[in-house]
């Protein structure tokens, strides 16, 4: 695959993820469905981290997010705990839109670049663009029950 056909994938499948948060309801962003661990709020939260701690290090450049975001949104944590108020949708609506730009401006010419410690089988920094684009529709397809899920609910 072309470099330049990677970058428009990543930014056309994150206009998919823009529109569709757009479209859900604010009073059912921080409430957690029955089988989930966590809610729409942080799970577009953890996608933004997720691209922001795999590139920008990679390439020894300061991360984008600030570090209360890293705190608030890696894999394994949960609004349940958290002390800070969270960013709200908007604000994180809005970085999910710059994102790509950051992201194809930084990696643009170095897909091929080694990285420093292979991660799951990974070993440039290519694959772990096309890892975190599958990564950001998994939490996609677990934004969209939770949104069926609540909107029922609500319905109910």
């Amino acid at each position: 695959m072309r470099e330049e056909q990677l970058f428009e994938h990543m930014k056309l499948w994150r206009n998919w993820t823009v529109s569709f948060l757009l479209e859900i309801p604010e009073g059912i962003i921080d409430r957690i469905p029955n089988g989930h661990n966590n809610n729409i709020r942080w799970n577009t939260g953890h996608i933004l981290v997720g691209w922001d701690q795999a590139i920008f290090p990679e390439l020894n450049e300061e991360r984008q997010l600030p570090l209360t975001f890293h705190k608030m949104f890696p894999n394994g944590s949960n609004p349940e705990i958290w002390t800070e108020q969270p960013p709200s949708m908007d604000d994180l609506i809005k970085i999910m839109e710059i994102q790509p730009n950051l992201l194809e401006k930084a990696c643009k010419g170095h897909l091929d670049k080694p990285l420093k410690e292979s991660f799951l089988g990974m070993t440039t920094l290519g694959d772990v663009i096309v890892f975190h684009m599958n990564h950001e529709n998994l939490h996609m397809g677990l934004i969209k029950s939770m949104k069926q899920i609540l909107v029922n609910d609500m319905i109910s």
